[in-house]
């Protein structure tokens, strides 16, 4: 059963203008939107631009290539949409806008597999997919699973090369820290990570300063 997700307050206008408090992920309005999407049209892309660096914050560190997950926020979403329109041959519907601001309280933890070409094998001996499956959250002994799916409008425009798949989060959860986040792999292998207070002030932080 989908759930309504509510508009939630807009952006306070100070150095970072996007922020809704310090210890927040950004909440975007009508004029901030525009702000966003015009500074998404001066990003140049560089390597892949699926890539789930350009699209998320990392979250879980250290992962150059395989088992790379990131969180997708409202922001990084449509700061890489604006930034890849042109490049990945999109058709931005009209109202794309009220669709993201109208969903900002729901994140997602968004793992891929991204090979290094290095140590590509093009053997058809492989365990599985590459998708990862099965991702919750570990709290206190206790697991909180995705509810969420991400805006049909939304997603039509994110990637879904990498194998990556988007489990959504209210805000509220991802904030609640600290928690450990695991979940099963294409290849069928058990994947976790654990997120703390520093933790969420680095992904804070990062997604203030993202360059898609």
């Amino acid at each position: 059963m989908k759930k309504e997700i509510l508009t939630l307050a807009a952006a306070l206008a100070f150095a970072l203008p996007f922020t809704a408090g310090a210890a927040d992920f950004i909440h975007l309005d009508e004029a901030s939107f525009d702000t966003m999407w015009q500074q998404g049209k001066t990003i140049k892309k560089h390597g892949s631009l699926e890539n789930p660096m350009h699209y998320g914050v990392e979250m879980r560190h250290g992962t150059i290539g395989s088992n790379q997950v990131v969180l997708v926020t409202p922001y990084t979403a449509g700061l890489y949409i604006s930034s890849t329109e042109t490049l990945r041959l999109l058709d931005v519907p009209h109202d794309f806008r009220d669709r993201l601001l109208q969903n900002q309280d729901i994140l997602f933890i968004a793992p891929a597999y991204v090979p290094v070409h290095h140590l590509i094998s093009w053997s058809t001996e492989t365990k599985g997919s590459g998708r990862a499956e099965h991702l919750a959250l570990v709290k206190e002994g206790k697991m909180i699973f995705p509810r969420y799916t991400m805006d049909p409008v939304v997603d039509e425009l994110m990637p879904h090369s990498h194998f990556v798949r988007y489990f959504g989060f209210t805000r509220k959860e991802i904030l609640d820290v600290p928690y450990e986040v695991r979940y099963v792999n294409g290849e069928g292998d058990l994947i976790s990570f654990k997120v703390d207070e520093k933790d969420l002030e680095t992904l804070i932080r990062e997604e203030k300063n993202f360059k898609a």
